[in-house]
C-alpha cells in the first residue's frame, strides 16, 4: 500500500481545493442543463429550438483562448474555445453532471459543451477501477471543453428590459 494517497490525504486535498475554488478564486458560471425530452429533433437527430432547465451557479476555473475572427455570408463574428474545470465534489453537491450540448454562461458569453474529460485522479489512482480498492486516490475534476455560441443560436433568457414602469411611470433602474 502506498504511503501517500489514502483517504486522509484525499480529504485534506478535497478541503483545500474546495476552499481555493469557492473562497479565493471565486469565479462562478451559470450552468444550463439541456432538457432532452422537451427538445424536438429533426430527421437527423438535431434540435433547432432547444429547451434548458433554469441555470445553476457553480464555482469553477476558466481557461480561455484568444478570440478568432470569422468572416462569412452573414458578416463578421468570432469564435473562441474555453475550458471550464469543475471540482467533482461541488458538482455532486449541486446535483449537476455536465453532458455534451449543455450551456455554460460566463463573461456575457454562452458556451456550448463539446467534450468532457473526467480523468484527473488524486495520486494517479481511480478508486472505481484501481485493483487496490477505494482506499487510495479519488476522482478529482470534470473538465468541459466548449466553444462560444452565437447569440442568435441560443434562446436562454431575455435579461434586458426597456420601457416605463407602470406603477410609477419612472424609467427602469439602470437606464
Amino acid at each position: 500500500m502506498a504511503l501517500f494517497g489514502g483517504q486522509r490525504d484525499a480529504a485534506l486535498f478535497r478541503k483545500i481545493n474546495k476552499e481555493l475554488i469557492t473562497d479565493i478564486i471565486d469565479t462562478e458560471v451559470y450552468f444550463y442543463k439541456l432538457i432532452i425530452d422537451e427538445t424536438k429533433a429533426n430527421l437527423y437527430g438535431e434540435g433547432k429550438n432547444k429547451t434548458y432547465y433554469n441555470p445553476v451557479k457553480i464555482p469553477t476555473l476558466v481557461d480561455r483562448t484568444n478570440a478568432e475572427q470569422i468572416f462569412d455570408d452573414f458578416g463578421s463574428s468570432y469564435t473562441r474555445n474555453v475550458n471550464f474545470y469543475f471540482l467533482r465534489d461541488i458538482l455532486k453537491d449541486k446535483n449537476v453532471y455536465p453532458e455534451v450540448g449543455d450551456v455554460i454562461e460566463w463573461n456575457d458569453e454562452q458556451h456550448i459543451v463539446d467534450v468532457i474529460f473526467t480523468n484527473q485522479f488524486f495520486a494517479g489512482k481511480n478508486p472505481d477501477t484501481w485493483d487496490g480498492g477505494d482506499s487510495q486516490g479519488y476522482n478529482l475534476s470534470v473538465i468541459c471543453e466548449t466553444h462560444v455560441a452565437k447569440r442568435s443560436q441560443l434562446q436562454l433568457k431575455d435579461d434586458f428590459r426597456a420601457g416605463v414602469n407602470d406603477n410609477t411611470n419612472d424609467l427602469p433602474v439602470g437606464i
